[in-house]
């Protein structure tokens, strides 16, 4: 899947909105959303699907019942930030000397430091040290590229922040990242 278009993301709100008033804590059939609309955003890992046992105790016997995974409350958060906000400037300063290297283009920088501007409101926050790795990244001349020292754990906040910006924008830098690097975020499905 791709960026989310805005009827998903009308869809994915509707889910956490019916989710929050329901005293159980499911948004069920009765929010108005077809089972073919939760299952698509099942799919993609944003929302989860209670099992026989759960939908038997809820009120009225829905015949479904979905809440957000944590992808899908970061997802709700990251997308109208990424397509309101201009991007950050570029820091160039120092880079640390104990993590492996990696290279983002700009897009991939500005998706990870817009991830970044939101720790602190995120369910998946980054890994401690991305935002320091990001501050002292550096930046390559010819390409524009930023390299990037990580450790395992930062890289994949940074394939994370780069699904975040799949379902915003585009999943280009994922899957370069993915290629050249070796990590790439897959959602849990629960």
């Amino acid at each position: 899947m791709g960026s989310l278009k805005n009827s998903e993301y009308s869809d994915l709100a509707t889910l956490r909105d019916t989710q929050d008033k329901s005293p159980h804590g499911w948004a069920t059939d009765t929010c108005g959303l077809a089972t073919r609309t939760v299952g698509r955003l099942r799919a993609t890992g944003l929302c989860e699907l209670a099992d026989d046992d759960t939908l038997s105790t809820l009120p009225g016997h829905p015949k479904w019942a979905a809440r957000l995974t944590a992808e899908g409350h970061d997802t709700l958060l990251y997308v109208p930030q990424r397509r309101a906000t201009a991007c950050p400037p570029h820091p160039t300063t120092a880079q640390p000397e104990d993590a492996r290297e990696v290279t983002l283009l700009p897009q991939a920088m500005d998706a990870v430091r817009l991830y970044l501007s939101l720790t602190g409101r995120l369910r998946r926050p980054p890994a401690p040290g991305l935002e320091e790795a990001v501050r002292t990244a550096r930046r390559e001349e010819k390409r524009s590229a930023w390299h990037l020292y990580v450790t395992q754990a930062q890289a994949e906040s940074i394939a994370y922040a780069l699904w975040l910006e799949a379902r915003a924008h585009t999943i280009r830098s994922a899957h370069r990242f993915a290629r050249e690097h070796d990590t790439m975020y897959k959602p849990s499905h629960h």
